[in-house]
């Protein structure tokens, strides 16, 4: 679902406060770039969300898939350079599972029939960014089954610094064990100084973190925040009753 909500900014913001919902992931729009914007999309999926980047930015986006049969099908189009490798902590192979109604996974899926398991090349981020040059970004999404939690805490303060926005769905709504290194997560990244907002209501499957030296929220940016996040999520129940009626 996208989903767009907008605040008139008063007090001590300067701008509009603008938030959009893409394909289950919050993004503080007003914290991207008008021109010139990077984007880092981590689990490119469909190529849903790096669609709408290089479409709402015009920005230049690295798109990653780690499943071959996804990367395959995902469509040729400007501004987005797709990459067939998994995002994780560390450079060096990882072994991914398929299961029938699941993303591929090196965390989930032991389920998995022997013939749907497989290597691939495994990248961090902070060594992509450095062989290609990038020296900052303005918006990166983790959606990577699992291994957000390992790219968030093997990623040096430095680099985390040169992230302006991370839009994150962590995965504890298919293992609740996961929730405790989850919040040890967000900690970390409080203490470098993100502002760390869970936007879903229930699980932490849509977490918002915005780089407060980049781009500081207030009281008041933080209050728009908060009720875009109860606006949408009503909206969300009432779309899911409609559907069932």
């Amino acid at each position: 679902m996208i989903g767009t909500l907008r605040f008139a900014a008063t007090r001590s913001l300067s701008r509009m406060v603008r938030l959009e919902h893409i394909i289950d992931h919050t993004v503080l729009t007003s914290a991207v770039p008008a021109t010139g914007a990077i984007v880092l999309d981590c689990g490119a999926n469909q190529g849903a969300f790096a669609a709408w980047a290089a479409d709402r930015f015009g920005a230049r986006v690295y798109s990653f898939e780690a499943d071959p049969l996804l990367a395959d099908r995902l469509p040729s189009r400007a501004g987005v350079e797709t990459f067939a490798l998994a995002v994780a902590g560390e450079d060096g192979q990882m072994t991914l599972r398929r299961a029938p109604d699941r993303c591929s996974s090196g965390v989930f899926n032991a389920e998995a029939e022997p013939g749907d398991t497989f290597r691939v090349t495994a990248r961090s981020l902070e060594s992509f960014c450095a062989e290609h040059g990038i020296a900052g970004v303005d918006l990166l999404k983790l959606d990577v089954e699992g291994a957000e939690l390992d790219v968030l805490e093997r990623a040096s303060p430095d680099y985390l610094a040169t992230v302006r926005q991370i839009t994150c769905e962590f995965h504890d709504f298919l293992d609740v064990r996961q929730v405790p290194r989850i919040e040890a997560v967000m900690r970390r990244m409080k203490r470098l100084g993100f502002a760390v907002i869970r936007m879903s209501f229930w699980t932490y499957g849509d977490v918002l973190m915005v780089n407060q030296a980049t781009h500081p929220l207030g009281p008041v940016a933080r209050t728009q925040i908060a009720i875009h996040k109860y606006a949408a999520g009503v909206a969300r129940m009432i779309e899911r009753r409609q559907a069932r009626a």
